[in-house]
């Protein structure tokens, strides 16, 4: 009775743990689809403000052209009453991209974080496979600890190989290249 004992906990354990996973990644895609949802307000904001100063470029240009036709000179001309109207349009629109840099940045280290915590809750579910598979007799001593030992790997390496990940969606390395990199990560 007492393996079956330890096969009940083990099953009840891993869906425990599965459960909070899943509840973990829900609430992350909400909070991850609101900051999407800020960061596309603060860049439709950008647009506007570069389509206003567009315009006033315009009228700038328009006016040089006129007064260039009207003279036959090409001195300097009169736009103070419109470079009025684009400073505060200017600062409004480096604060705008700062802000924007600004939950970019944040936006990424969230989601490294829920990647991290991703990895770190597939380590734990291995694990309890693993001590499962141990406590049924399914594995001995020794593969318990290598398969341990490389699932650990996956969590201790998790900068190195998240920076390989990025380097091949850049284009830096192939997928051959970042395959091999890991590998010889996990093998080290």
């Amino acid at each position: 009775m007492g393996l079956f004992d330890k096969v009940t906990k083990g099953v009840s354990s891993v869906g425990k743990g599965i459960a909070g996973a899943a509840a973990t990644v829900g609430s992350s895609a909400v909070t991850a689809t609101a900051e999407q949802s800020e960061l596309v307000t603060l860049k439709s904001n950008v647009n506007v403000i570069k389509q206003e100063l567009d315009s006033a470029y315009v009228q700038i240009g328009r006016r040089y052209v006129d007064y260039v036709l009207k003279t036959g000179e090409m001195p300097g001309i009169d736009v103070q009453d419109i470079l009025k109207l684009i400073e505060p349009k200017l600062e409004k629109l480096a604060e705008l991209e700062a802000q924007i840099v600004a939950l970019e940045k944040q936006i990424m280290q969230k989601k490294v974080l829920r990647e991290k915590q991703e990895v770190e809750a597939e380590f734990l579910a291995e694990k309890e496979k693993l001590d499962k598979a141990l406590a049924m007799d399914l594995l001995s001593q020794e593969e318990y600890d290598a398969k341990l030992r490389m699932a650990r790997k996956r969590v201790d390496h998790f900068e190195d190989i998240r920076r390989i990940q990025q380097q091949a969606e850049v284009g830096v390395i192939t997928r051959e290249e970042m395959n091999a990199k890991i590998q010889e990560l996990l093998n080290s």
